[in-house]
């Protein structure tokens, strides 16, 4: 699973659009405005987009982000890659680690407060990038939670483009939020369409994904069909490569869905 955060912006507007109201400063959307951050997470060997966000780049918004991951898996933990914020090691021990209670050492003094430690089962790697005027220079790659060898396996078990090995990297969430501002005019920089409210921006983002994951087939994703049945690929979603349906649903299936 890759996550990280994509910037956008929304305008900064201190007066009321309405050119009959009295001229004065607009109250109670102060929140809804400026600089917005819209995190994401994918599950990049399905394609699968996992959970999107629009909040602050806070620790709290990291925090919404990987519970509604957890709500997600199925009991087992991916190997979890990020870029650098710090934010991302502190919460998933607060989502997935385990209590450490020392034990009392008969000696005098106050004893040591229990603490969360990650588990064996937890294996997470940051990807820095260092830039220098703009461009990127150096790429810095260190495995945080897990044993070395056992992340770099199960990253190199991914495969790249025309079969190369793969690596730890945020390639794959980087080339989602490409695609996203391809699909979303909402994102799109200088237009009339851009997003001003970020309600409506979570409700797009919401609705992108939910078709994304279940109507669109991925190119990459598809399978070759049996000889006798008249076609050469047989188009699959993200959704049925993570075995959740068995179908690619039609718009009027999702809009009808009730969990």
């Amino acid at each position: 699973m890759s996550c990280g955060p994509s910037l956008k912006k929304t305008p900064r507007s201190l007066w009321d659009d309405n050119p009959r109201a009295p001229l004065g400063r607009k109250r109670g959307r102060g929140r809804s405005l400026g600089s917005t951050w819209i995190w994401r997470a994918v599950a990049p060997e399905y394609r699968l987009r996992l959970a999107s966000l629009v909040g602050n780049r806070t620790l709290f918004s990291a925090r919404r982000l990987l519970r509604r991951v957890r709500r997600c898996l199925d009991g087992s933990l991916p190997l979890f890659t990020s870029d650098a914020l710090r934010h991302y090691a502190e919460v998933l021990l607060e989502v997935f680690g385990v209590w450490d209670h020392p034990r009392p050492t008969g000696r005098p003094g106050r004893p040591r407060a229990p603490r969360r430690v990650a588990p064996p089962a937890l294996r997470y790697a940051q990807v820095q990038k260092h830039r220098k005027h703009g461009r990127v220079v150096e790429v810095t790659r260190s495995v945080i939670f897990g044993e070395p060898a056992q992340v770099q396996a199960e990253a190199a078990a991914l495969r790249r483009a025309k079969g190369r090995r793969g690596q730890i990297n945020t390639a794959y969430i980087e080339r989602d939020n490409l695609t996203l501002r391809q699909e979303l005019r909402r994102l799109a920089r200088k237009t009339l369409g851009f997003s001003k409210n970020r309600r409506e921006l979570q409700h797009a983002l919401d609705y992108i994904d939910a078709h994304g994951n279940f109507v669109k087939p991925h190119q990459s994703l598809r399978e070759r069909a049996s000889p006798d049945s008249g076609r050469r690929w047989v188009p699959r979603t993200p959704a049925m490569a993570a075995g959740l349906t068995d179908h690619p649903w039609t718009l009027e299936e999702l809009l009808r869905y009730k969990p």
